[in-house]
C-alpha cells in the first residue's frame, strides 16, 4: 500500500507517519514538503520525500502521477496564527489547496481520502454536549478555512466517488518527531518549552479556559485503525476527533509542572498569569464534553499517556537549553 501525508514533515503528520511506518513496516509512506533542498530531519530516511505545492496544480498533478498511491491523508494547512495574519493566504492554501489537492486525486483514479478538520468549525458552542450534529459556525479564518474545505472532501465523495474521511480534531498534544518543527506556541510544547528553558510557567489568559484534548499517539491511532483494521467503516465519513479529556488550560500548566518535578526535582514551578490582548477564545470558561461516541463505536479504544507525552516533550525541549538557547 502506497500511503501519501501532505503536512507529513509537520506536528501532527510526523507522529502519524512514524506510527504507521512502525505498525506497518512494508507499506510506503509518502511525505510531501514544498521546500526545494530542505534538509530533513534523520526520522525521515525510511520514508519517501516528494515536492509538492497545493498553491499549484501542476506540482500537485506531478506528484501524484505515476506513484500508485491508494490513500492521501491531508494535513497540510496554515495554522491558526498564519491563518488570522493572512486570511485570503489561509483561504488560498487551506480551501482551493484541498480542492485541487482532490482534483488531482480524482485526476489520478485516488478514490480515498482522509481530512483533517477542527474542533474550531464549531464556533462558539455553548451547548455542554458538541456532537457531529452539533451546528458549525466558525468565525476565525482557520475554522471557516477549514468548514468550506469539508464542503468541497463532500462534493468529491458525492459526484467523483472518492471515499472519504473528515476528522475534527480538537487540541492534540504530545512531543514532535524532532525539535525543528515549528509549533512551539501550542500549549503544550510551549509550557514545556517554558518550564526547562524559564524554570517557571506564565500564562497569557485567566487558565480557566477549557479544551478538550487528545494525545498525538491517539491521533496516529486513529489513522491506523480506519486504514488498516475497519477500512469498511468509512461510510459515516465525520468523525469527532477528541481525546474524552476536558482540562483547563491551568489544569495542564499544573500538569506539567508536576511533571517536571517528578523528573527533573526542585519544587513546583512558579505559574504566573498575564492577561493580555490574546486572551480569550472561542470556548466559554466551561466544561463541556467533546463527544467522540461515534468514534469509539466503530471499536476505537484511547489509549495515550498524558505524563508521557509531556515528559517526552520536556525532554525534547531541554535539547533548547543543551544548545544555550536561554534566551528562547
Amino acid at each position: 500500500m502506497n500511503i501519501l501525508i501532505t503536512g507529513g514533515l509537520g506536528y501532527i503528520g510526523g507522529r502519524v507517519a512514524s506510527y504507521l511506518k512502525e505498525k506497518e513496516p512494508g507499506t510506503n509512506i509518502i511525505l510531501t514538503t514544498r521546500s526545494k533542498g530542505r534538509e530533513l530531519p534523520l526520522w525521515t530516511k525510511n520514508f519517501t520525500i516528494l515536492e509538492m505545492n497545493v498553491l499549484e496544480e501542476d506540482s500537485i498533478f506531478n506528484c501524484l502521477k505515476g506513484n500508485n498511491i491508494d490513500i492521501i491523508i491531508h494535513l497540510a494547512a496554515l495554522n491558526e496564527i498564519e491563518s488570522m495574519k493572512d486570511p485570503k493566504f489561509a483561504l488560498e492554501v487551506n480551501t482551493q489547496g484541498t480542492y485541487r489537492l482532490l482534483n488531482s486525486a480524482y485526476q489520478n483514479n485516488i478514490n480515498k481520502f482522509i481530512y483533517f478538520s477542527t474542533i474550531h468549525v464549531y464556533g462558539k458552542v455553548t451547548d455542554s454536549i458538541i456532537t457531529e450534529e452539533t451546528p458549525t459556525k466558525p468565525f476565525h479564518p482557520y475554522a471557516v478555512t477549514h468548514r468550506v474545505a469539508e464542503d468541497f472532501v463532500n462534493y468529491f465523495k458525492h459526484y467523483q466517488n472518492i471515499k472519504s474521511l473528515i476528522f475534527r480534531l480538537s487540541n492534540g498534544y504530545g512531543y514532535p518527531m524532532d525539535k525543528g518543527v515549528n509549533r512551539w506556541t501550542l500549549l503544550f510544547n510551549d509550557l514545556c518549552k517554558q518550564a526547562i528553558i524559564k524554570r517557571r510557567i506564565v500564562l497569557r489568559s485567566s487558565g480557566k479556559q477549557f479544551r478538550d484534548f487528545i494525545s498525538l499517539y491517539d491521533v496516529a491511532r486513529a489513522v491506523h485503525h480506519f486504514i488498516f483494521l475497519v477500512p469498511d467503516k468509512w461510510e459515516n465519513e465525520l468523525y469527532n476527533l477528541g481525546g474524552n479529556c476536558c482540562l483547563s488550560i491551568l489544569d495542564i500548566a499544573e500538569r506539567v509542572s508536576n511533571i517536571f518535578r517528578k523528573y527533573f526535582g526542585g519544587p513546583l514551578l512558579q505559574i504566573e498569569v498575564k492577561l493580555d490582548d490574546r486572551s480569550g477564545g472561542d470556548i466559554e470558561e466551561n466544561s463541556f464534553i467533546y463527544s467522540i461516541n461515534k468514534l469509539l463505536e466503530t471499536g476505537f479504544e484511547l489509549r495515550g499517556k498524558m505524563d508521557t507525552e509531556i515528559f517526552k516533550t520536556l525532554m525534547l525541549c531541554k535539547e533548547f537549553l543543551d544548545e544555550g538557547a536561554s534566551n528562547v
